[in-house]
């Protein structure tokens, strides 16, 4: 999980994130959704995409919106994906790092985001505090879930390990998915130009 230059806030790191995101997105789609069912926000450690993503209905289809940033520097010949959406903006016209956030949007189905709200259903209300671990090597992922497109509940981790469940929900299943769920993620909207 990459920390700003002088900032030891990783939360208020996170939120500054999501806002660039859906200023991005507002800015370059320009579609205000009519019913938000959640957002996801990864922020990996490796070299896999930093995402934001809202799950919506619109006009009766299923659909991810999303925005990712990709940095080119002189010292690597690679883009880089795991930087902030921060660092991005940033450099949108720095002369040897080059910073860029692309917007899309995506068809997906129903049963996709029935599938992912099941899983949040199955956590417990109370999680423990420890659920996020701001080092290098970790990987952050944040759930929010919208009620009349109003956030009414926020899972951060590091660790799907340490997530609570409800009595008798399938707990091995859901810390699998959790763990994995930026890697499933990140096969639907791409790594990079894609």
């Amino acid at each position: 999980m990459r920390k700003i230059e002088n900032s030891d806030d990783w939360y208020a790191g996170y939120l500054r994130d999501i806002q660039i995101a859906q200023e991005e997105l507002a800015l370059i789609l320009r579609s205000e959704p009519k019913k938000i069912y959640c957002d996801v926000y990864s922020l990996p450690s490796h070299n896999h995409q930093t995402f934001y993503c809202r799950v919506i209905n619109e006009n009766g289809f299923s659909k991810v919106e999303y925005a990712k940033p990709i940095q080119n520097s002189i010292w690597f010949s690679d883009p880089i994906y795991m930087y902030r959406f921060e660092e991005a903006k940033r450099f949108s016209d720095h002369p040897i790092r080059k910073g860029r956030i692309l917007c899309g949007k995506k068809i997906i189905r129903n049963s996709l985001v029935e599938h992912l709200l099941s899983f949040t259903d199955a956590l417990s209300a109370e999680q423990p505090n420890d659920l996020v671990n701001p080092t290098i090597d970790s990987d952050l992922t944040v759930i929010r879930l919208y009620e009349d497109n109003k956030i009414i509940r926020e899972i951060l981790y590091t660790d799907a390990e340490k997530l609570s469940f409800k009595e008798g929900e399938k707990r091995d299943k859901s810390i699998e998915v959790f763990r994995d769920l930026h890697l499933y993620i990140e096969k639907i909207i791409g790594v990079g130009l894609k």
